[in-house]
């Protein structure tokens, strides 16, 4: 006895020199002695010592050995068996009670008997007969075998198995077994098998806050070759846990001994079974463990109503509004408040549970603008959570929008919600109601099986099924969901989708083979109209190009080339110091020194985005993005083909997206042109690039100034020549010819004087609302054009007098159809064309920054409703023009004996100098200045002449209407002559009367 205490006392010094530690260590001492030595009663009732640096905790017997002459028999006492030592050394000592040998200097002996299981699984392409001995024999031999189960399956084409073992073993003996079993049965394709009982799993018995942080871990005594984590859920199933954005992986990059995960904010979605995997190098043994972590839950989902949803107080004087407060059932039991009055479910076993309470609404006492309800959700550990709803009440002479099924009436400036009632579709459709009036509809449902494939990237962002197969699996869903029939909530969902797998790929590894369905889905919502106001089509343009480039970038490729879709097209280059490759016809040069460099054209994108400081600008449909795997200078160089609609009246400029200011930029591209048909962007940088077409007039030095100048002059001439057409309106309006000409000439003059004002008011960006700006786009619009179809009265009233010589023109005639053609058809333009690209298209009718027309592309803009009438009204114009000329030709050549040639040619200069003005043709240098190339070097002349001939046509009609006329001369002349006669003779009176005082 005194030999076992001084063996303890020697253990005891040797733990407490290793210094402060909380590991256990466990040692062994065999003592030699006689039968009827009680060393287990001594142990019992033995006092250990203990202190500030070691504690003996337990001593136990676990083994004895009695020699009897030369034989040697050991057992281990209850609770242990056999160590794997003893079982592989003796094998005839393995799986019995006693051994008859002399393994007393074995170390371990014994080892404590643990409950482990082995679950296997075998895929066979045809299942061995003796398959289920073979697993009997090797198995059995194990050290503490207790019992195999297998389990045929029903289809043929393998067998599942359980073997049940009271002793721990290890990896590589089990690898063995496996091998042994596969190479003796050549019909196994695979065979795999799980342990149960050889780690050790710690996570909280205890109910755990919501929304708390918690670390689980797991280890086992033998180093393995890697691990993971796995949660199970009823409505999950198994999926993956990794590296998430509620989820840490605290064991990366290794975790041979121990694995760790830190759960960051743990909600429902977080409550479940764990279960970690420890895996050897073979692959085909992993040892694991579960545990369930219960979570005190909070809906993560609290859905608030109303009955009637805008109580209308303008038909009673008191209203019952009925507020429900809706979850979804739990596990959990909740205590819910309405306004903090406690309630009641209405049917506790119904999926969705709700809560009731009624309002009184007085309508003649305080005028409420709203009543304002919150639901208030505690659970079992005193959390809770509050979702309010905020319901408006309608009060007699409130803006409103009527009831227009299934939309009900709503107070203005409010949102009426619907649930989505189509078949297969989830969600809401939303609509505003604004200035009394009811906006389009937004439809916010999306077809059931996106929805999930948006619930699992969810899951993916949050670590829930983040891997590459998981990934893979997502996209392969977005494909499918994506191909038809997509609604703007589609749109919206799936950008949604890109987005957090964006997010999520610079946590998780993502490779080619999610490649083709991620090209594809990206492309196939390309192809739907995104139905939804400016603000929020803008936001989505700018996400999805940002995570499509992201995603692009993160994606690691092995051996693809990339992949085309119809919309998207993805390229890639690798090991080459010049990348040349074609996108959408876009042939792109990437000069770098990276590895690998790919290349992504996308159609469609460009007119969703923000043009920023390129308003008036036209947005091809293809935007280029390249991206390289490593840092280091880079040049790219974009050759966009340009064709003869896009040259027209355009100014190029090369611009990328820039990121982080979500605005286009020029900064470090430049635009050259090498050839007619092919435009050049060379950038010093990578990101989305585009080439912009500028439909605005070029900035040339001085342009301003002799806009601003010319039209003051102009507006100035058009005053005096009303003025003066008033004073002599009765003097020179003799005939209906010459009342048809001074009619046309005030109306023409009348229009272009309020037409010019509008241009010049339009000027001041920074005071104009934008009320005001689109009132002054419309004036221009409206007066610019009923200016033209006078000019067109007075035209057709010409061509009628020299074609119809003995058919002249009734003056209620003229004034009828004068009155029509002026106004009204212009009236008919302007509406026409408002309505149009207000309500039918998604081209603006007016620019903010301008206050004009807009321009988009060719046959696309509202400055086409501009356009077309004004060419057409010239032509016709001009045509009365050349009439006029050959009419005066034709007497020139009959008496070419009896006058000079030289007469006929200055009345023809007289015609074309006195009609040009009033005919409009001026305005011809305005089409030479939208049809003509930019590389043209005449075209700044034409803009220079454009400007100064119309911002000065009030001076001509004043020239040509006035002084060019000789009655009205003769009249102005009388007028002044009048004038200074009756100041003279004043004067003289005045002189009388004050000589005969």
């Amino acid at each position: 006895m005194c030999m076992l205490l001084c063996a303890i006392l020697f253990l005891y010094c040797q733990i407490s020199s290793v210094g402060a530690t909380n590991q256990t260590y466990i040692a062994e001492v065999m003592i030699e002695g006689n039968a009827s030595l009680d060393v287990s009663a001594f142990l019992a009732g033995l006092q250990w010592l203990a202190t500030d640096t070691a504690t003996i905790m337990e001593a136990t017997l676990i083994a004895q050995c009695e020699i009897i002459g030369d034989e040697t028999t050991c057992w281990c006492e209850n609770g242990y068996i056999w160590s794997d030592v003893v079982c592989d050394s003796v094998k005839t000592c393995c799986n019995t009670v006693k051994c008859v040998a002399n393994i007393s200097d074995y170390t371990p002996l014994c080892v404590p008997k643990v409950n482990v299981s082995l679950v296997g699984t075998i895929d066979t392409a045809l299942l061995p007969a003796d398959l289920e001995t073979t697993l009997q024999t090797e198995f059995g031999a194990m050290n503490g075998f207790s019992s195999l189960n297998v389990t045929k399956r029903t289809s043929g084409d393998g067998l599942d198995f359980v073997v049940n073992l009271s002793a721990m073993f290890k990896t590589t003996k089990v690898e063995g077994i496996l091998s042994t079993v596969q190479q003796s049965n050549a019909g196994i394709l695979n065979i795999n098998v799980t342990s149960r009982g050889l780690v050790s799993i710690d996570v909280p018995t205890w109910k755990v806050c919501y929304q708390s942080t918690r670390k689980l871990s797991c280890t086992i005594e033998e180093e393995m070759n890697s691990c993971m984590w796995q949660i199970s859920r009823t409505d999950l199933g198994t999926q993956t846990v990794g590296a998430g954005t509620e989820v840490d992986i605290l064991s990366l990059p290794t975790c041979t001994l121990d694995t760790a995960i830190l759960l960051l904010n743990i909600t429902s979605f977080w409550a479940g079974t764990y279960t970690c995997i420890f895996t050897g190098s073979a692959g085909t043994v992993s040892h694991a463990a579960s545990a369930d972590l219960m979570v005190a839950l909070l809906p993560e989902e609290i859905n608030m109503t109303s009955i009637p949803p805008n109580p209308d107080c303008s038909v009673a004087q008191q209203i019952q509004v009925n507020v429900t407060c809706s979850i979804y059932k739990s596990k959990e039991e909740y205590t819910v408040a309405i306004n903090d009055t406690r309630l009641s479910p209405a049917d506790p076993n119904s999926a969705i549970i709700s809560y009731y309470r009624t309002f009184t609404i007085n309508c003649l006492g305080t005028r409420l603008q709203s009543l304002i309800a919150y639901c208030n959700v505690t659970n079992s550990l005193g959390q809770n959570t509050t979702a309010p709803l905020d319901v408006p009440i309608i009060y007699p002479g409130d803006p409103v929008c009527e009831k227009d099924d299934p939309w009900p009436k709503t107070k203005n400036g409010s949102k009426a919600t619907i649930l989505c009632t189509e078949p297969g579709r989830v969600g809401k459709k939303e609509r505003l109601c604004s200035s009394k009036v009811w906006q389009d509809p937004i439809d916010l449902c999306i077809k059931e099986a996106l929805n999930t494939v948006a619930a699992a990237a969810g899951d993916f962002e949050k670590g829930v099924g983040a891997t590459e197969d998981g990934a893979s699996l997502i996209f392969d869903n977005l494909k499918n969901t994506t191909s038809v029939q997509n609604t703007y909530g589609d749109v919206k969902a799936t950008v949604n989708v890109f987005s957090t797998m964006s997010r999520a790929s610079s946590r998780v590894t993502m490779g080619e083979t999610l490649l083709p369905n991620f090209i594809d889905s990206a492309s196939n919502i390309l192809n739907t109209t995104w139905d939804t106001d400016d603000k929020s089509k803008v936001k989505l343009a700018t996400s999805y190009l940002t995570s499509v480039e992201e995603l692009v970038k993160n994606i690691r490729l092995n051996t693809s080339e990339g992949h085309n879709a119809s919309n998207v097209q993805l390229q890639v280059c690798r090991k080459s110091s010049v990348c040349n490759r074609t996108v959408f016809n876009v042939e792109v040069e990437v000069n770098s020194s990276a590895s690998e460099v790919k290349t992504i054209g996308l159609q469609k994108i460009a007119s969703l985005l923000p043009k920023g400081a390129f308003t008036d600008a036209i947005y091809p449909s293809l935007v280029v993005s390249a991206t390289v795997n490593e840092s280091g200078p880079v040049n790219i160089r974009l050759a966009f083909p340009t064709s003869v609609d896009d040259k027209s009246y355009s100014t190029p400029h090369c611009v990328f997206w820039n990121i982080t200011s979500e605005r286009w930029s020029q900064e470090g591209c430049n635009y050259t042109q090498l050839s007619s048909n092919i435009s050049f962007c060379d950038c010093d940088h990578l990101t989305s690039f585009s080439m912009l077409l500028s439909k605005t007039p070029v900035d040339l030095p001085f342009m301003d100034q002799i806009t601003y100048i010319g039209l003051g002059i102009s507006i100035c001439s058009l005053v005096v020549f009303i003025t003066i057409e008033a004073l002599v309106w009765h003097a020179v309006v003799k005939t209906n010819l010459s009342h048809f000409r001074h009619t046309a000439l005030i109306n023409i003059s009348l229009c272009l004087l309020l037409a010019d004002c509008s241009f010049v008011a339009a000027t001041f960006q920074n005071i104009l609302t934008d009320t005001l700006c689109i009132l002054l786009t419309v004036a221009q619009h409206f007066f610019y054009l009923a200016m033209f179809f006078w000019m067109l009265c007075l035209s057709i009233m010409l061509l009628h007098q020299l074609i119809f010589v003995f058919h002249p023109l009734r003056k209620k005639v003229f004034m009828i159809l004068s009155m029509t053609i002026g106004y009204a058809c212009p009236t008919l333009t302007v509406g026409a064309t408002y309505m149009y690209y207000d309500k039918r298209t998604d081209v603006h009718y007016y620019s903010r920054s301008t206050c004009w027309l807009t321009y988009d592309s060719p046959m696309k803009g509202s400055i086409h409703a501009f356009l077309f009438p004004l060419g057409t009204i010239i032509f016709i114009n001009m045509f009365s023009m050349v009439v006029v000329i050959v009419t005066l030709l034709k007497p020139a050549a009959a008496e070419s004996n009896k006058k000079d040639d030289k007469e006929a040619a200055k009345s023809i200069i007289k015609v074309i100098i006195f009609l040009t003005p009033v005919f409009g043709g001026t305005w011809i240098l305005g089409l030479f200045v939208f049809l003509m190339d930019d590389n043209k070097s005449i075209k700044p002349l034409i803009h220079y002449s454009f400007t100064i001939v119309n911002s000065l046509q009030g001076l001509f009609i004043l020239l040509t209407g006035c002084f060019g006329e000789k009655r009205v001369r003769d009249e102005i002349v009388k007028l002044v002559i009048s004038g200074r006669s009756a100041k003279s003779e004043s004067k003289k009176n005045l002189t009388v009367s004050t000589a005969k005082k």
